[in-house]
């Protein structure tokens, strides 16, 4: 019933177009860049079930009952973005069991335990790491308690380690620096995973001086810039490397404006003519029916012969 909910708004989405994962432009603020208030518009279809203490998890058809981090870090900034702008305390104290939930793990590595293509579990993500460290650092700022900022830095620590060590950093084939949603050792770098962790990175950047972790965002900045192309296909943009996955992978309406609205935070950071362009050509495709029909189709392509999991 949940998948059939999804495919008719993914088809609904198509045919009007969306904003959903918009852009929060106003840095001072301090809300999470990308917008997720639509999620709580719509909680049991996103976030439920949610254990007794209030965590969200999800029943996978393939493996059953697992917390997904993404997921409880996605429901964390949610809320604590509509603490922010509205100042509501039920939302604060989830923020803040979220927060505690990624504290549980004193490693600070947010495992999956299932496997998921050639990933065998365990196995951590980069877009786990780095959403969680944008909790962590936020819970720092609403309770000033250190324990989350230091918990956000050893969060980023697998930012710094290949695959073949545990980590999740890659190499695109220029040489540049990736860090992998899905770090196997076929890794297709994923574009949003990607700079998920690159906003997590950055806001512990903003949190706590590091030279360190700040050269490794500007060599991350500098791999997006030099190629963006990787992930564009004219007006629409691929969930993933069409080189090493071996098909185009359309992104869905929602996960197009969500790179569109990722690379605006990027430039907002520090300029760049080839993402201008890029972001320029993204959302003339966004708003044009006939593109978003084609970005239908090039899915549907690929669907065929790629099996999601579930």
């Amino acid at each position: 019933m949940i998948i059939s909910k999804k495919i008719l708004r993914d088809l609904q989405k198509y045919l009007v177009g969306t904003e959903e994962f918009s852009f929060n432009a106003d840095p001072s603020a301090n809300l999470y860049p990308i917008s997720l208030a639509f999620t709580l518009d719509d909680s049991g279809f996103y976030y439920e079930p949610v254990d007794k203490h209030g965590i969200p998890f999800k029943i996978y058809q393939s493996v059953g009952k697992q917390y997904n981090p993404t997921r409880v870090a996605a429901y964390a900034l949610a809320n604590y973005n509509r603490f922010i702008e509205q100042g509501c305390e039920g939302s604060r104290d989830t923020f803040i069991k979220c927060a505690n939930w990624f504290l549980g793990f004193d490693d600070a590595k947010y495992q999956y335990h299932f496997d998921w293509d050639d990933l065998r579990a365990p196995w951590i993500s980069c877009m786990a790491q780095g959403e969680a460290a944008s909790v962590l650092v936020r819970a720092y700022r609403v309770t000033a308690d250190s324990t989350y900022l230091v918990h956000a830095e050893k969060s980023l620590n697998p930012f710094f380690l290949p695959i073949s060590e545990g980590g999740v950093q890659s190499r695109l084939d220029d040489g540049s620096v990736f860090l992998e949603e899905y770090p196997s050792n076929r890794a297709t770098h994923v574009l949003n995973g990607f700079l998920y962790a690159m906003i997590g990175l950055h806001e512990f950047c903003d949190s706590c001086e590091s030279e360190k972790h700040k050269a490794l965002f500007m060599q991350l900045i500098e791999s997006v810039s030099n190629n963006i192309g990787k992930w564009s296909s004219g007006t629409w943009s691929l969930y993933e490397d069409p080189a090493v996955k071996g098909a185009e992978n359309f992104c869905t309406p929602s996960y197009h404006n969500l790179h569109i609205s990722q690379l605006k935070w990027v430039c907002a950071r520090m300029e760049s003519p080839e993402l201008r362009k890029v972001i320029s050509s993204w959302e003339s495709g966004k708003d044009s029916l006939p593109v978003r029909i084609r970005a239908l189709w090039g899915k549907v392509l690929f669907r065929l012969s790629n099996q999601a999991q579930r």
